[in-house]
């Protein structure tokens, strides 16, 4: 096995604890693919790199994130 496909086996054994750390974590609700974006982008990822981990087109996590963030503005408003 040469060294890209070694690392490319090494992240995606990567992501996937990631995914399962997320899930076990956070109870049933984190089983949600958009409880885990935004987990995942509270702790920093980069949209491209949550949309490896989670398994999403990266397309869903962007609109997943710019929904939350709406969200999140209509609340400050109301208060």
């Amino acid at each position: 096995m040469d060294n890209d496909a070694l690392l490319k086996e090494v992240i995606r054994r990567l992501d996937i604890l990631i995914s399962l750390g997320i899930e076990t974590a956070g109870g049933p609700e984190a089983s949600r693919p958009a409880t885990k974006i935004e987990r995942l982008s509270e702790l920093g990822l980069a949209p491209s790199e949550i949309s490896a981990v989670v398994g999403k087109p990266l397309n869903y996590v962007t609109a997943t994130l710019s929904q939350r963030r709406k969200r999140g503005k209509r609340k400050e408003r109301t208060r």
